[in-house]
């Protein structure tokens, strides 16, 4: 395999359909991150992020991107590092389950499709009595969940995630009690995590925030993207309820504990 150059990154980007949000943070440099291909004609391809993130794309029977993956898989095991590998091919998880199945447990999961119309049409959120406010320096210091440590991991640091990303909370008086912010980012894409206070769920906080964030995307003309785990049953509500449908199942391979 080589290793794909940033000049051919916007070929790389025409190539691709459907992938993950990632994937088109690292194609635009928001990111840090590697494309591999096993040829120049870029009919497989790999993607992988500083943390230990990757995308499969393309033809699967590719022996060099399995192998590919198998070294990096061996290589996270010996530095006990992330190893999460993302797959929207039946082929590949077929590939990969008969390659890789000893070392990694497979993860389902829905991708969505957002319809504006639907969104608008949505019945309304009443408003909360909460302050919601976009996401700075100071709310991350003081934050629920998505802390510094949070941001290096996705973004590479901080700073980087407060150039580039956004994100809202809500407060209960100086408390932070909910948090939607951008796990990954393109130009075009904006994928959205939120978390909110155990002590206040049932209150509708989620889809409260959740409209803050797509205002925000659709307001700067963003696809909002919403993912989740096949059985987190309230996430694949709060979603349709805010317009996100037709949902697609896909696979996450990631490092088994055992190993």
């Amino acid at each position: 395999m080589f290793k794909v150059t940033t000049e051919n990154y916007s070929i790389v980007k025409e190539t691709i359909e459907r992938a993950p949000t990632f994937v088109y943070s690292i194609l635009e440099q928001v990111i840090e991150g590697a494309v591999y291909a096993d040829n120049e004609s870029l009919h497989s391809l790999l993607f992988q992020t500083k943390s230990g993130i990757y995308y499969v794309y393309g033809d699967s029977s590719s022996e060099q991107v399995i192998s590919k993956l198998a070294a990096l898989l061996q290589e996270s095991i010996e530095q006990n590092k992330r190893f999460t590998l993302f797959s929207y091919s039946e082929d590949w998880n077929t590939k990969i389950e008969q390659r890789l199945n000893v070392y990694v447990n497979k993860l389902e999961r829905y991708t969505f499709s957002f319809d504006k119309n639907a969104y608008n049409n949505r019945e309304k959120h009443e408003s909360l009595n909460y302050e919601c406010i976009k996401i700075k320096q100071h709310q991350i210091d003081h934050c629920l969940e998505f802390n510094n440590q949070y941001y290096e991991e996705y973004w590479g640091s901080t700073s980087n995630f407060l150039e580039n990303g956004f994100g809202f909370c809500l407060k209960h008086g100086d408390k932070i009690i909910s948090e939607a912010v951008s796990i990954f980012k393109s130009q075009q894409f904006a994928e959205i995590d939120i978390v909110t206070d155990s002590n206040y769920r049932g209150l509708g906080l989620a889809s409260f925030i959740a409209e803050k964030f797509i205002d925000d995307c659709l307001l700067n003309d963003i696809k909002p993207c919403w993912d989740c785990d096949i059985d987190n049953h309230g996430s694949y509500h709060v979603g349709a309820k805010l317009g996100f449908t037709n949902p697609v199942k896909y696979a996450v391979f990631y490092k088994s504990t055992d190993r």
